[in-house]
């Protein structure tokens, strides 16, 4: 009864533009503040402004006022649909109304340099939905074509600081990548004779990949269509530029001092030296350290072998191709002996006798006698199976079938 009798009603105004913010997600807030105050919270039904009368003003009537007199209604004067009723203890309902007007969202307006607004919104929006999410807050960023640098910031005020600080935080990080490209986009051009750049590249890139790798640049050949065939243009922070230079410049020295000596080798040993998909040569490249070229196919002197190196890597490498080459052939003049052993004959013993022919001996009609030789062409002596054969006879002229006979001959 006690809490009934110290029930009162107190009206607390809030603009009807904030009351869904001062709600929350669902009535959130709402929720909370009823729980912990315990206090019942109304709030005002929706007012509709008019179409074409966004800032009339309202029209106030006297009662008893037949309408012919009216006065405008003050300015300042709170409208219902900005007052919200609380029920409960005075004390409670006095605290519930401050909590609530501490809900009241409040705008402030940080300057960004617009060329970094976008980086701020980042890729379809996730930056800024990011940050709005993190610090409860709605951050709007200008249009590009107001090309403004102020960034709106609305929220309550304890967040509103917070957002700021993140805010500024991130204009800071992001200056700092702009001077770090900046920093990164130093470009270096170094002269370098397009003879050494396949070198400089190596085997499959090998070796420019190791130098961008370890210095962290960029190094670009110039291309084929270019004036410039001796400039190479290295990117990156500009002492790593000069350390990628200097690497350069020790490869080129180094190939300076290179000699190129030929040497003959017996070109049946070529293919053995060579080995299968060239990994027995590359291994003594390796070892050595020189470059060796064969002779391609139709050279003038299929013998000859040039080896590219240092001096002394080179004498080393022509020792060793030697001791394979005196190696090597002693193999292929074996192969070569036993080759020949399993030759075939020469073309005049191979090469069949003429035939006479079949030849019969001892035969009967050769003893000397009269018989004579058969007739060969005599389907008589010489019959074909199948075909009719003709009898000769002496006797006397043929008779046809039943020509002469009796009856009772036919019997």
């Amino acid at each position: 009864i006690e809490d009934l009798e110290a029930q009162v009603t107190v009206e607390c105004m809030i603009p009807q533009r904030f009351h869904r913010s001062i709600m929350g997600p669902k009535g959130s807030r709402i929720q909370q503040s009823t729980r912990e105050y315990g206090v019942q919270i109304k709030f005002p039904d929706r007012e509709e402004t008019p179409q074409g009368a966004p800032n009339a003003e309202s029209v106030v009537q006297e009662n008893g006022d037949d309408g012919t007199e009216t006065k405008v209604a003050d300015p300042g004067s709170p409208k219902k649909s900005d007052i919200i009723i609380i029920s409960g203890r005075i004390e409670k309902c006095d605290a519930a109304c401050e909590a609530l007007k501490a809900l009241v969202p409040v705008s402030i307006e940080v300057e960004v340099p617009f060329d970094l607004h976008r980086y701020i919104i980042g890729q379809k929006g996730t930056g800024i939905r990011k940050m709005m999410d993190e610090f409860e807050v709605n951050i709007q960023v200008p249009s590009p074509d107001q090309q403004c640098d102020i960034i709106t910031i609305t929220g309550l005020s304890t967040n509103l600081e917070r957002a700021k600080g993140g805010l500024l935080d991130r204009v800071r990080e992001l200056q700092a990548e702009q001077e770090d490209r900046a920093l990164r986009s130093f470009k270096l051009v170094v002269s370098v004779d397009p003879k050494f750049h396949p070198k400089i590249i190596g085997r499959k890139g090998a070796v420019i990949s190791q130098i961008r790798s370890v210095h962290d640049v960029n190094i670009q050949f110039p291309d084929k269509n270019d004036e410039t065939q001796d400039q190479i243009t290295i990117t990156g922070y500009e002492r790593n530029t000069e350390a990628a230079r200097d690497s350069i410049m020790q490869i080129v020295g180094d190939l300076e001092q290179m000699v190129s000596e030929d040497i003959t080798l017996d070109h049946r040993v070529h293919a053995r030296i060579i080995g299968a998909r060239g990994k027995a040569i590359r291994k003594i490249m390796d070892e050595f350290k020189v470059d060796i070229r064969f002779p391609q196919a139709g050279a003038p002197d299929p013998n000859c072998v040039t080896i590219m190196g240092k001096p002394e890597d080179v004498d080393e490498a022509i020792d060793h191709l030697l001791n394979l080459e005196e190696e090597y052939m002693t193999d292929v003049v074996e192969n070569e002996v036993m080759q020949s052993y399993m030759k075939p004959h020469s073309l005049e013993d191979s090469k069949p006798q003429s035939s006479k022919g079949f030849v019969v001996r001892d035969a009967p009609w050769t003893a000397g006698g009269n018989e004579k030789a058969p007739d060969m062409s005599s389907s008589e002596e010489f019959p074909i199976f199948g075909a009719p054969v003709t009898h000769k006879t002496s006797l006397g002229p043929k008779r046809q079938w039943g020509e002469g006979l009796l009856p009772a001959d036919m019997s």
